[in-house]
């Protein structure tokens, strides 16, 4: 007496996979399950040879761009464009306008007689160095 199969195995495989698979268990006169079980079960590659099936499986997947890597690239590529913009105006704004620094620096008399001459009573000032 066999029991019957009650449980499920979900196994995602590609359009081209299911086709061989549902060929290959046509052709055996079986099912799809049966022909998943009977593989399963007499299946004695090494972690190797899974390994390597992996590895190929990926390289052989096509390549589709990364969203994240797509956008990252657009917004660096956005701000190499703003922070060029801002160079070349900075850059014309330098040209028209160009800038006067103006250092005013404090006179200081040195003595009575150059505080005379320029104008200033050093009585008010309280400095009466020259001792006149």
């Amino acid at each position: 007496m066999t029991t019957k199969p009650t449980e499920r195995i979900v196994v995602f495989v590609t359009p081209a996979q299911k086709l061989a698979i549902s060929r290959t268990a046509d052709e055996l006169g079986i099912s799809v399950s049966e022909l998943m079980r009977r593989a399963v079960l007499n299946f004695n590659a090494t972690s190797e040879q899974i390994k390597v099936a992996g590895i190929v499986d990926r390289l052989r997947a096509p390549k589709t761009p990364d969203p994240l890597d797509v956008a990252l690239r657009s917004v660096a590529a956005k701000a190499a464009a703003r922070e060029a913009r801002d160079a070349a105006n900075a850059g014309k704004r330098a040209v028209r306008t160009p800038t006067v620094s103006t250092v005013v620096e404090p006179v200081h008399p040195v003595d009575a007689e150059d505080a005379e001459r320029a104008g200033e009573d050093t009585s008010l000032t309280g400095d009466e160095r020259t001792g006149r």
